[in-house]
C-alpha cells in the first residue's frame, strides 16, 4: 500500500511542478522532463474545456481534486496515516470519532508535504556532494521537479529547509498521536509523555527543533533509498534488456552519488564506490538519529 500512496505523491507532484513551469515559454530537449510536460500538457488540455479555467488555475484544481481523491480512498480502503521522522518518531492522525475526518484529511496533506520537502532536502544533499561544473541531463530534471525550491537563491535554500522541516515538525507534535519505539501516547496531552510537549515551553521548542533536524537528517535516508531503488533498476534493466530504463537508472544513481560517481568504467570491473557510498551514508544516518533520540529523550530537558 505504501507504493501505491507514493505513485500518487508522485502524481500529484508532476501537476504540482506544473504550476511553476510555462511550456509555452520554455523548451525542453531533455528526455526526463518532456515526457512528463507532455503528460500534463495532455492532461490539462482535455480538462480545460470542461473546467473553463486558465492552465494554472486548472492544475491547482486537479491538484485539489486528487488530493481529496488520494484521502477518501486510503480512508475507504482502513489505511492509517503514518509521519516517521527520524526512525523513531512516528506520528498518526487522532483517533477521536469528531476529528477522524479532519485530522486524516491533514495528515494526507502532511504526507504529500513531507514527501515533497524530503525531495527538496536531496535536490540540496546531492548540490552539495556534485562538483559545480557538471549538469548533466538527470541534475537538470532534478532540479526542473524540485521547483519552486530549486528557483530559490543557493545560499537561501539551507534556511528555507530548516524552516519547512520546523513547520512540519510543530505540525506533527500538535496535531496528532505520537510513538517512540512502541510506545503509542497522546501528543496532545502533557501528561501522557510527549517530550515534545513536556517541560517549559523553550524545552518543548528546543526538543522540536531537534525533531526538524532529524527530519532533514531523514534526506539522507531518502538518498540511499533512491540509489537502492536506481542499482536494482539498474540491474534488472540490464537483464531484461531494456536499454531505456537502464539508461535512466544509471544516470540518476551517478546523479546521487555525486563526486563519488566513477566515470568510464568500462572494463575496469566490478564498482564498489555504490556499495560504500550506501554503507557509509547510513551510518552517519544512524548516528543522527541515535544521538538526537538521546537529547530529546534527555531528563534534563523536561
Amino acid at each position: 500500500m505504501d507504493y501505491l500512496i507514493y505513485a500518487f505523491n508522485i502524481l500529484l507532484l508532476l501537476f504540482w511542478v506544473r504550476l511553476w513551469s510555462a511550456p509555452e515559454k520554455e523548451f525542453y530537449f531533455n528526455p526526463f522532463i518532456s515526457g512528463t510536460v507532455k503528460f500534463t500538457d495532455s492532461a490539462l488540455a482535455f480538462l480545460r474545456p470542461v473546467l473553463c479555467l486558465p492552465e494554472q488555475a486548472a492544475c491547482a484544481v486537479v491538484l485539489v481534486f486528487l488530493l481529496l481523491f488520494k484521502t477518501l480512498l486510503f480512508s475507504r480502503l482502513g489505511v492509517t496515516w503514518h509521519l516517521s521522522l527520524g526512525t523513531y518518531f512516528q506520528f498518526a492522525p487522532l483517533a477521536a470519532a469528531d476529528h477522524r475526518a479532519a485530522s486524516a484529511l491533514l495528515f494526507s496533506v502532511l504526507h504529500v508535504a513531507l514527501f515533497f520537502v524530503r525531495l527538496w532536502t536531496l535536490y540540496v544533499l546531492v548540490r552539495l556532494i556534485t562538483p559545480a561544473f557538471r549538469v548533466t541531463r538527470a541534475s537538470e530534471a532534478l532540479a526542473f521537479f524540485t521547483r519552486p525550491f530549486s528557483l530559490l537563491p543557493p545560499l537561501a535554500q539551507p534556511f528555507a529547509l530548516l524552516l519547512l522541516h520546523g513547520l512540519l515538525a510543530f505540525a506533527c507534535t500538535r496535531t496528532g498521536t505520537l510513538s517512540i519505539l512502541g510506545q503509542t501516547l497522546e501528543a496532545q496531552l502533557p501528561e501522557a509523555g510527549s517530550p515534545f510537549l513536556a517541560g517549559p515551553l523553550y524545552w518543548q521548542l528546543l526538543k522540536t527543533g531537534w525533531l526538524a533536524v532529524l527530519s532533514c537528517a531523514d534526506g539522507l535516508m531518502f538518498l540511499t533509498r533512491g540509489l537502492f531503488i536506481l542499482i536494482v533498476g539498474n540491474l534488472v534493466a540490464a537483464l531484461l534488456q531494456v536499454r531505456g530504463a537502464m539508461v535512466i537508472c544509471s544516470e540518476g544513481a551517478d546523479l546521487l552519488l555525486g563526486r563519488f560517481a566513477r566515470r568510464n568504467t568500462a572494463g575496469a570491473g566490478f564498482d564498489f564506490a555504490p556499495l560504500i557510498f550506501f554503507f557509509v551514508v547510513n551510518v552517519m544516518y544512524n548516528g543522527i538519529c541515535r544521538s538526537l533520540l538521546e537529547l530529546i529523550q534527555s531528563p534534563f530537558f523536561n
